[in-house]
């Protein structure tokens, strides 16, 4: 449907109601009882400006944009969303015309980029020179693609909207505004008590409303304008979206998309999987095999084994009421024995490649000050890799049955209300370790893995995991997009070459075919 029809769809369908409402507004002013009907109107749009304002406040009406971080947001990332964050908030001071005026918005966006770009590379002069064009292009298509959304949800009859229309509209709003002026002084002439009257009550109960609804309308359009063309700036700067924005929507959203037509006769990529890696981690003789024992079984665990390396064993794990598949690395423990160099190292590299760590302390044993060090060597070197987050560190504290009195074994056991002994001695395990680890660890859970004395999985450990999900996710796709980003760099060229020489003898075969017939 072209423009022109629309346009006169809505003016015949418009005029009906304008003339019944100019007679009616007439024959009220003849008949006196224009007054006595507009105090009414003027009571409900009162109530309906109460109940706005209401609602406003509990945040029912405009909901504010969410400006907290995404799960996968490392500490640098969150220090980049507080300078979106105070942007966002300064936005309740522009003017409106500047909150309407689309070339506010080009600036605003290179101010952002220069801003977070000198967040990310403070060191760096040239602020663009080390990103590739598919990556800003990138930025470009996910914000753009999010904000036609949010206009063509949000905003009646968006999609007609052209540029020239939204430059008229400040024209057209300040036409209205003197036209109403110079109605409402006609009809001061004719009726200057009633005309008063109605002109204070139309500018309390009407006129303000309506402005601050245009008004947080703009700012709530300007404030997720920020917060989304920030997001996609984030994974700019912090190399997530060097895979492209395709791949960035499969692993980061889960969103499918079909194949491209030139990976046609390729492979599919793969998908993000939704395995999370386990490392088990401690001393010598902590407790890790038999923990392994009591979460798989004796004789699975015998069995099912796929080594690794000779220090790293892998099991695979399907807790109940876990939806996600579980890898179980079991590493060799250190410690009292003095372990080799290479030992610590593979400890060290599997817990670098897991989503979640269990680090495995036996309750008898206060000395944790190997456990220590291995902690703070995994902060350090994380430290130093701040596009990615360090796993979260469960602590399992096993043999919970040796604990005072050791003679007594009756589970249940409530060790965070103690009344008996031994949920004392529980309690008093588990707050040493919290006092040692505390700054290193999320949480820390009172385990038995003792053949026929198991106690503490069901209860504390599998809680535990199932709490840590979605943080451990998090942890698994920022690895994941970072190594994708770095491998793919080469093997892309490649399947390149490889698509524009597919492409090309495509082309010269079918030209042979049509030369033969000939």
């Amino acid at each position: 449907m072209s423009r022109w029809r629309i346009v006169v769809v809505l003016a015949l369908v418009a005029v009906p109601f304008l003339v019944l409402a100019g007679v009616g507004s007439y024959w009220l002013w003849v008949s006196g009882l224009g007054l006595l009907v507009w105090w009414p109107m003027m009571a409900l749009v009162a109530l309906g400006y109460c109940l706005g304002a209401y609602w406003q406040r509990k945040q029912m009406l405009l909901r504010p944009v969410d400006m907290t971080p995404p799960a996968h947001s490392t500490e640098r990332d969150k220090q980049a969303w507080q300078l979106i964050a105070a942007r966002a908030k300064a936005a309740s001071r522009l003017d409106s015309d500047k909150l309407s005026n689309p070339q506010h918005y080009l600036d605003v966006a290179q101010e952002m980029g220069r801003e977070l770009a000198v967040h990310y590379y403070p060191n760096t002069e040239d602020l663009i020179g080390s990103l590739t064009v598919p990556e800003i292009l990138a930025v470009v298509e996910l914000a753009a693609h999010d904000l036609a959304e949010m206009v063509d949800r949000y905003l009646p009859g968006g999609h007609l909207l052209t540029i020239r229309d939204w430059q008229r509209a400040k024209t057209a709003a300040d036409w209205y505004q003197r036209a109403s002026n110079v109605l409402w002084a006609i009809s001061a002439v004719l009726s200057p008590i009633s005309t008063a009257t109605r002109y204070a009550a139309s500018r309390v109960g009407l006129s303000t409303p309506l402005k601050m609804l245009q008004q947080n309308l703009i700012l709530w359009f300007y404030t997720a304008f920020l917060q989304r063309l920030g997001t996609y700036l984030i994974e700019l700067y912090s190399g997530r979206l060097r895979v492209g924005a395709r791949r960035w929507r499969e692993l980061v959203l889960g969103e499918k998309h079909p194949k491209p037509a030139l990976e046609a006769d390729g492979e599919e990529p793969p998908e993000a999987a939704r395995v999370v890696t386990l490392t088990l981690m401690g001393q010598v003789k902590a407790g890790k095999s038999s923990l392994i024992n009591a979460l798989l079984g004796e004789r699975k665990a015998q069995t099912d084994v796929l080594p690794m390396t000779s220090l790293v064993e892998r099991y695979h794990l399907s807790p109940p009421g876990i939806a996600s598949e579980m890898v179980l690395l079991d590493t060799v423990g250190y410690g009292h024995s003095g372990p080799k160099q290479d030992q610590v190292e593979a400890t060290r590299e599997a817990a670098k490649q897991s989503d979640l760590l269990l680090l495995v302390l036996h309750a008898r044993n206060p000395a944790r000050q190997a456990d220590l060090e291995m902690l703070r060597n995994l902060r350090t070197w994380f430290e130093g890799k701040p596009e990615l987050k360090m796993p979260g560190v469960i602590a399992v504290m096993t043999h919970i049955d040796l604990l005072s009195p050791a003679m007594e074994w009756a589970p249940p056991y409530d060790w965070q209300h103690p009344k008996r002994p031994k949920e004392k001695s529980i309690h008093d395990a588990l707050a040493a370790v919290e006092e040692q680890l505390g700054e290193y660890v999320a949480a820390v859970v009172p385990v038995c893995a003792a053949p026929g004395k198991v106690f503490g999985l069901e209860q504390a450990l599998l809680p535990a995991l199932t709490v840590r999900l979605d943080e451990a996710h998090a942890v698994s796709l920022l690895r994941c997009l970072h190594a994708e980003g770095d491998t793919r760099k080469v093997l892309k060229v490649f399947d390149q070459f490889l698509a524009v020489g597919k492409t090309i003898v495509r082309a010269v075969w079918q030209d042979l075919q049509g030369k033969t017939r000939q």
